[in-house]
């Protein structure tokens, strides 16, 4: 019979304030039928993009940069959120953002809570690019400037993935009856040793 390890250790979670959001901003290698003018072809004629793992990997560690805003609405006035992280996975670029405690703000966090904007689009500049063997272009590296949270995104998979909420105060005490009791008492005691 194995002995059986029992490992605890005290968790730092940090609770949501009820005003930041995680989403997806592009899912790596998705496709989506783009017309604007920056595939090869001109303003109105359509062609596949998709994004390169790593395209933005230069920036994850500037999302305090990132701001966002409602269906691409321009200026100052348009900004609802502000970026808290990025982390560019295997499979996407996800980012946190905060909602600002502004009207616009919101109004917008409300839209999202509500899911009538549960999808984001992204605002970014291209630096490089590549046409794959079937004509689409797969974006290697670019600048991403911001996000907008909107209804019909252009690719599907950029979604809002959670808002966090406001952590209750109550703390769960467990009863130490409760745990499973270790089988080795030399083994515990070796533990302490090694702290």
């Amino acid at each position: 019979d194995p002995a059986l390890l029992v490992r605890h250790f005290a968790a730092e979670l940090t609770p949501g304030d009820g005003r930041t959001v995680d989403v997806r901003i592009v899912k790596y290698g998705e496709r989506a039928l783009v017309r604007d003018g920056h595939g090869g072809q001109p303003l109105g004629v359509p062609y596949q993009e998709e994004w390169a793992p790593g395209a933005f990997d230069h920036q994850v560690n500037a999302a305090h940069r990132l701001t966002a805003n409602v269906e691409h609405e321009d200026g100052v006035k348009g900004i609802v959120a502000r970026g808290l992280a990025l982390r560019s996975a295997n499979d996407a670029l996800y980012g946190s953002f905060t909602f600002l405690k502004t009207p616009n703000g919101d109004t917008a966090l409300e839209l999202v809570r509500e899911g009538v904007y549960d999808s984001i689009s992204m605002e970014s500049y291209p630096a490089k690019a590549r046409r794959l063997a079937d004509g689409a272009i797969q974006r290697t590296k670019a600048h991403l400037r911001a996000i907008a949270f909107c209804s019909n995104p252009a690719f599907a998979s950029s979604r809002v993935l959670a808002l966090r909420g406001v952590a209750h105060e109550d703390v769960i005490v467990m009863d130490e009856a409760l745990y499973v009791q270790p089988r080795d008492p030399a083994l515990l005691a070796r533990m302490k040793i090694l702290g």
